[in-house]
């Protein structure tokens, strides 16, 4: 390959632990790979970094009115972020862009907290007023907006009856915030509060073990939840990374196994897992994709003024869609997907770009001797990233590491006596990021010795499925400077540890009794009947008052029949009148869809008396809350992205839904035929046929906040209510946020007789 390497970092302005996006100037030079000449960029500016709310940042000059952190007793912390919503112009893409979004800055501060800690956020409305159509947000001016604070956690919302829905002050999306000021003529402000549950806390049946442990450590995040608008807001800029657990905790050395005695390992690991730790280099990498209108391209922009365009049609993908750079000489576009450094053009005026921390196509140097590990999220209101990692010189492959998935280590929590012996990482040749994932990955720089500079693109594929295409888009360059040494360390998974302990104590015995259902819940499922849950995503719906929506949500309750195995489809509801929550039939007899639209007053506020899913917590065993099936069904086009807050839930197992439900599984497992999808085909998980000897015991694919369904496929996932956090109130919905916005979420409630002291 014939390179010429020209690093930019002009304009960059940094504070202790913060850079300013500096203006993107890109040289650009002849490349030779894979048999053909392409022009490609030379190295761009290196990945600038958020800034970190926490204990270890809080007294840096750079987070002064930002970040507070005040103790809270026994080694723990409040750690409280100031997140002011305004409509303010911000630095993307070598562009100035007007948004709505957090403190006038697009790169957003991380929130780091540790189990036992308390997680805060002031957040001001400060955006300017604006009408919006289509749903009911109060007075048309409110400009309204709240926190979903935060996605991932098996936090509190603290929204529990009696309290009314909009009040609770913890991880609760049903706020309603309005824009302009208060009675003292400041801007309206709410507060959260949100504890992390900390060691021996959490029961630890929600994720399928015995005893109580802290609360996972993995990577989350923050962002606006306001029904109707959230797309745009997110879109904007208004979310952020929230991390439960220092940047490396979940940086482990693996168990070299000694041949003698199988339960032991050869290697110190705690010794071994330091030593990794010191030598990984931490990238937080925030996605976020912006449609705008331009009068430059954007591989030239240099602090330009661009306009965000609110067309809904500029953020649509449709199949067979344009998508290509606007040739230099004006002869129109060129679709050479190399060129597409993280944007596209569909037009000359017109761009989408594809940011990592708000930079076009950045770079990440690490060392020899060095590891990088790269906390990513994709914070995009509506994108999936397809990723993978691609050798500049040679299109080869770099498996990518993955140590947590979703928030979680992929691992299930495994008792203290083996917790010395860690479970084995597990490589990916890529994964897919749908809206709202996250996710640890691990590059090594250490094993190999090699002696010449290895540049690798991290590249989103091109991604069709039902009536969507996503481009092939170039999203940074990882480069991994030369290395003389070897490294034997393994890389393992930092599985959580249970241990057995008193937990949150309800308030009193419930004593068998059940109390009265409250109004407008739909009742819970009865595992005597071996029942479960059917979700089904529709298209097109419509409120009782005549509005009309894009989607709408039908939950019934099925009762499996007889002992035969049957496929899913086949089971009717169990006293469809009693358990399913439809709004009415179609002339054909057929369940109508319900939207979200239907709960939401003029006044923005939902009405709980009205007809919603319902979870009932007992105080003891949780026999109809532990383990529930819920099919995921989407009779629609298009793919949609399922997310359940206060909630992580895995794959269904095939002996799982033929022993426990007479469900026949699909075959294949997954989308695609043992065979394979074609190139530009994800093969999506429909349900887990994997064995125990697929992946080391305590490996598993499981743990998930958000999962795709793709068209007309459903998909079956195990979800457990046992966490006192759980109680209160939250949904259910497509995290595509353009879909949610138009009626595709759905209310939940989880009640016990006896909420504890957790909750009061």
């Amino acid at each position: 390959m014939l390179t010429a390497i020209t690093e930019r970092n002009r304009g960059v302005r940094c504070g202790v632990r913060y850079c300013r996006l500096p203006a993107r100037r890109t040289e650009w030079v002849v490349a030779v790979g894979f048999g053909l000449m392409t022009l490609q960029p030379a190295l761009a500016a290196e990945l600038v970094q958020p800034l970190v709310c926490s204990a270890l940042t809080a007294t840096q000059p750079a987070l002064n009115g930002i970040c507070t952190v005040t103790p809270a007793g026994n080694g723990h912390s409040e750690v409280k972020v100031e997140l002011t919503a305004a409509s303010a112009a911000i630095d993307v893409g070598g562009y100035k862009v007007v948004t709505e979004n957090y403190n006038g800055n697009y790169l957003t501060p991380v929130i780091e907290a540790m189990p036992g800690d308390t997680v805060s956020a002031r957040l001001v409305n400060g955006l300017s007023p604006k009408q919006h159509q289509g749903m009911g947000h109060g007075s048309g001016h409110d400009n309204p907006t709240n926190l979903h604070y935060f996605h991932g956690g098996i936090v509190s919302p603290n929204n529990a009856r009696p309290k009314a829905a909009e009040t609770g002050d913890g991880d609760n999306v049903y706020v309603y915030l309005k824009s302009g000021l208060n009675a003292k003529g400041s801007p309206n402000s709410f507060d959260y509060k949100v504890p992390i549950p900390g060691e021996k806390t959490l029961d630890a049946r929600v994720l399928e073990t015995e005893g109580y442990i802290a609360h996972p450590l993995g990577l989350n995040w923050y962002h606006s939840h306001m029904h109707g608008i959230s797309s745009d807001q997110v879109m904007g800029g208004m979310s952020g990374l929230l991390s439960v657990g220092e940047a490396t905790a979940n940086v482990r050395a693996g168990c070299l196994k000694d041949p003698n005695n199988p339960t032991s390992c050869r290697n110190d690991v705690d010794s071994d897992t330091r030593d990794l730790r010191s030598r990984t280099k931490v990238r937080y990498a925030l996605l976020r994709d912006l449609p705008v209108k331009i009068n430059k391209r954007p591989d030239q922009a240099d602090g330009d003024i661009a306009q965000w365009d609110p067309d809904p049609g500029a953020r649509e993908f449709p199949t067979g869609g344009r998508c290509g750079v606007w040739k230099p000489d004006n002869s129109g576009l060129d679709a050479d997907p190399a060129l597409r450094t993280g944007f596209c053009q569909r037009n000359q005026d017109s761009a989408l770009l594809f940011t990592v921390n708000g930079q076009l196509f950045p770079t990440i140097t690490v060392e020899g001797d060095r590891n990088l590990l790269i906390r990513l999220g994709n914070l995009s209101a509506n994108i999936p990233y397809w990723l993978e990692l691609r050798n500049e010189a040679d299109g080869s492959v770099l498996p990518l590491t993955i140590l947590s998935l979703d928030g979680v280590v992929p691992a299930a929590p495994v008792p203290p006596g083996q917790a010395e012996k860690p479970v084995q990482a597990v490589n990916y040749e890529n994964v897919l990021m749908m809206p709202a994932t996250r996710a640890e990955i691990y590059v090594r720089n250490d094993e190999k010795p090699h002696a010449v500079r290895q540049v690798y693109v991290l590249r989103s594929r091109k991604h069709v499925v039902g009536t969507d295409e996503w481009p092939e888009v170039q999203l940074a360059r990882i480069v991994l400077e030369p290395n003389a040494g070897t490294s034997k360390v393994l890389v393992a998974l930092n599985a959580p540890i249970a241990s057995h302990g008193t937990g949150p104590q309800a308030a009193g015995p419930l004593g068998g009794a059940r109390a009265t259902l409250p109004e407008g819940c739909v009742r819970d499922l009865d595992p005597t009947f071996r029942e479960f849950r059917r979700v089904t995503f529709i298209p097109g719906g419509e409120t009782s008052s005549g509005l009309k929506t894009d989607w709408s949500v039908l939950t019934e309750i099925i009762r499996p029949t007889g002992t035969q195995l049957k496929d899913e489809g086949e089971y009717v509801p169990a006293d469809a009148q009693e358990t399913t929550v439809a709004l009415g039939l179609e002339p054909g007899g057929a369940p109508r869809g319900y939207p979200f639209e239907e709960y939401v007053g003029a006044d923005g506020l939902v009405d709980w008396t009205k007809r919603h899913v319902c979870i009932f917590m007992d105080d003891t065993a949780h026999a109809g809350s532990h383990k529930q099936l819920w099919v995921l069904f989407n009779a629609t086009g298009t793919l949609h992205n399922f997310h359940i807050h206060q909630m992580k839930f895995r794959l269904a197992m095939a002996e799982e839904l033929k022993k426990n439900y007479f469900i026949e599984p699909p075959s294949p497992a997954r989308t695609c035929d043992p065979g394979g999808c074609p190139p530009d085909t994800p093969n999506y998980d429909l349900y887990d046929d994997q064995t125990l000897g697929d992946v080391d015991p305590g490996a598993t694919r499981r743990w998930h906040d958000t999962i795709p369904i793709p068209p007309f496929g459903r998909v079956f996932v195990i979800m457990s209510f046992d966490a006192r956090e759980q109680i209160g109130r939250f949904v259910f919905h497509c995290h595509i946020l353009k879909h949610e916005d138009k009626g595709l979420m759905a209310p939940i409630e989880v009640w016990s007789a006896t909420p504890g002291p957790l909750l009061q």
